[in-house]
């Protein structure tokens, strides 16, 4: 770059769903803090952009509120293969992270996790987990708790679920089988954020499941999540240990951004409940640092893949 040239402007995509085409108000944040970055960012709704002319708009692309993918997850998948820019997270990571069979990858490589089972036809028993008195049965192809519904371990309970599996693999996504452990209804949910695989901060998440199937009291953002009971934690060094556990395990290039949700255990330890990598709400209104942490994040991989920032 000569002397006397303007720096020329990063320019990012965000990518998000036709029903909220700028974001949630988190992203607010997100934004101004990437001007202040020098980064152009403008948003990108997928069901509507065409993907091999997208770097004739910008020079990257952030997932960040398309949660609707899991209407159509292969069509997401291949708009991200085909995308003439970077995509973070890439799209090999939001293949694998887009079916909650994931979850048996991290438990393979010994990442404590909630114990998970997946049910992918009516041909297979849907049996309640051993030595607990609760189970959920959520759809592995799914976002923001739709579809998740808890059960007692009876006979009743079981039923209903089975019910339950037999909707959602008829809909096209296997069933995911999970014990409900009880220290979620005391408020041991715990959201960890990491930006470029450092720690940024973490929020409590309240209890979003009603016993036995009931949803009536959970309120939905514009049909897309239910919305989660938010407050400030300081997350313990044992769960950021398993949280980096489990940001190690994921094959490939390290995420630009990752959520990974924790729990306790029976016996107080920490356990992975999921590992959000693709469309996950970055709570950044919980630290007054943390758009920031998240833009400069973004502004690195943005300025690393640009050649026209090269001196």
């Amino acid at each position: 770059m000569t002397a006397g040239t303007q720096r020329p402007v990063a320019r990012v995509g965000l990518a998000t769903c036709a029903t909220v085409p700028v974001g949630d108000p988190d992203d607010a944040l997100l934004t101004d803090r990437l001007a202040d970055r020098g980064v152009e960012s403008t948003w990108v709704t997928w069901t509507e952009s065409e993907p091999s002319t997208l770097h004739e708009q910008i020079d990257a692309l952030v997932l960040r509120s398309t949660w609707d993918y899991t209407d159509d997850r292969s069509a997401f998948v291949a708009w991200l293969k085909a995308a003439s820019v970077p995509v973070f997270n890439p799209p090999g990571i939001v293949e694998w992270n887009s079916s909650k069979a994931y979850m048996l990858d991290l438990e393979a490589a010994g990442v404590p996790v909630v114990p998970t089972r997946i049910v992918a036809s009516d041909a297979e028993e849907l049996l309640a987990p051993e030595y607990v008195d609760e189970f959920v049965v959520k759809p592995a192809i799914g976002a923001g708790s739709r579809g998740a519904d808890r059960f007692l371990a009876n006979d009743d309970g079981i039923a209903r679920a089975r019910r339950h599996a037999a909707q959602l693999i008829e809909s096209g996504t296997p069933a995911v089988v999970q014990p409900y452990l009880p220290s979620v209804d005391a408020g041991s949910e715990t959201a960890l954020l990491y930006f470029d695989g450092v720690y940024s901060h973490a929020a409590a998440k309240g209890p979003m499941l009603a016993r036995d199937g009931g949803q009536e009291a959970r309120k939905m953002f514009e049909g897309l999540y239910f919305v989660e009971k938010m407050t400030r934690r300081l997350a313990s060094p044992e769960q950021r240990a398993v949280a980096e556990r489990a940001l190690a395990a994921v094959h490939g290039e390290a995420p630009l951004y990752a959520r990974v949700d924790l729990v306790d255990a029976p016996d107080g330890s920490p356990v992975v409940l999921e590992l959000e990598l693709i469309e996950p709400s970055l709570f950044l209104a919980f630290d007054d640092g943390a758009a920031d942490r998240a833009a400069a994040a973004i502004a690195a991989r943005v300025r690393s893949i640009d050649p026209r920032d090269a001196d």
